[in-house]
């Protein structure tokens, strides 16, 4: 029998998004100006990035 080679390094790379997609996506669409000040132009970020950019700030503190 032949043996299945998995190759983990191909499978562990998750999608990179610019800003202006993430913008334009449905997921964030109630939080469109938290990520439009959050995220930088020249920059990708994946989804779990986000979250956590936007979990990060939203248990910050309020001066």
């Amino acid at each position: 029998m032949k043996e299945k080679k998995t190759d983990k390094s191909a499978g562990d790379k998750a999608a990179a998004f610019a800003k202006n997609q993430l913008l334009g996506s449905t997921k964030y669409v109630h939080r469109r100006d938290l990520l439009n000040a959050l995220l930088k132009e020249d920059k990708t970020y994946t989804l779990e990035q986000v979250d956590g950019l936007i979990q990060k700030f939203m248990e910050g503190k309020v001066k």
